[in-house]
């Protein structure tokens, strides 16, 4: 095979796809730390500061890193497995020894240990509970429908690492009580989207999916805007923006259940791709609150933009990558 489709090859293992929703994931635990500067009664109250980029970009790569690290073990555990079911795949077509994809995925959890407790311990601690995460999952997914819970783990502890990866940077750190409480609503939402999305995955080689996992992951989808909503309640989000917030997500997980709903490939595929609404449901938000209490003596913030327009571009993104390669 030419090297360009060695190249094509290796970021189907990695599931290029999605490595933008890793980036909206990280990003809204990095704009909860930013953003939260003291508590005020019941509320967190709104109080930017400058963001220190080059810590979002080190805690974003060790996110992908990791991302990436667990699809390489994934391949090269279910080589077996692949050959009889997936045989398009790299591995069950020689195209690469196994050898090769177990180095690449200890090099990118290394790597991605690396640069979380390089960081700050916090992160290093979120990013080695994100690794036993993956590896528990990898090896058991073939054995247990639970393990779609160490899978949802994987996803939900990706803000936590945005969030606790700023502390230092936050000047007020005796804020780790609301961190404590907003960034395990932010993670509880992908954790029970990601679950619902697993259970839907698992029916991807059958030819026809089972009613009752079906039926499940759409309360799961469901359950996954509740943690995102009570996290705006308590960060004073609006009303009306948390209303608005939830709409894209809605629209999409009803295109999923019906444009997309066949295949079930094309079904997981649209619902990776919608990762990043999950995100949206707190950022759009906090950012239109933002700009609604915007003054010419407080400007919007380029946190407030980012905000904005990350999720939607991350899923903008998910959608041409997966023309790429494929999702799953």
């Amino acid at each position: 095979m030419s090297r360009s489709g060695k190249i094509h090859a290796l970021l189907s293992t990695a599931r290029v796809a999605n490595i933008p929703s890793v980036v909206s994931n990280v990003w809204v635990g990095v704009a909860l730390t930013v953003a939260t500067n003291n508590r005020m009664g019941d509320r967190i109250k709104m109080d930017i500061h400058d963001v220190p980029w080059p810590s979002v970009c080190c805690l974003t790569l060790t996110g992908i890193c990791l991302y990436a690290a667990g699809n390489f073990l994934n391949d090269w555990v279910d080589r077996d497995w692949d050959k009889k079911h997936r045989p398009e795949r790299a591995l069950p077509t020689g195209l690469f020894p196994p050898a090769l994809y177990l180095g690449l995925a200890l090099l990118l959890a290394s790597v991605g240990l690396g640069l979380a407790t390089w960081e700050n311990l916090p992160a290093g601690v979120v990013a080695m509970g994100i690794i036993g995460c993956i590896v528990i999952y990898t090896v058991w997914h073939k054995r247990s429908a639970w393990a779609v819970v160490p899978m949802g783990l994987c996803r939900a502890l990706l803000p936590i690492l945005g969030a606790l990866g700023m502390m230092e940077n936050q000047r007020n750190l005796e804020n780790i009580i609301g961190y404590a409480i907003v960034g395990p609503l932010l993670g509880g939402g992908l954790f029970f989207y990601i679950v619902g999305l697993s259970m839907s995955a698992r029916c991807e080689s059958k030819s026809s999916p089972s009613s009752n996992e079906t039926s499940f992951s759409i309360i799961l989808f469901v359950l996954a805007a509740t943690p995102l909503l009570f996290a705006g309640l308590l960060t004073g989000h609006a009303s009306w923006a948390t209303m608005i917030g939830i709409a894209p997500y809605l629209v999409w997980l009803g295109l999923c259940r019906t444009l997309f709903r066949r295949p079930i490939s094309k079904y997981v595929s649209a619902l990776l791709a919608g990762i990043p609404l999950v995100d949206w449901m707190f950022l759009l938000p906090f950012s239109l609150t933002s700009f609604f209490h915007a003054s010419p003596t407080m400007p919007q913030h380029p946190l407030e933009w980012v905000s904005l327009t990350l999720p939607p571009l991350a899923f903008i993104a998910a959608l041409l990558l997966q023309r790429l390669a494929p999702a799953t």
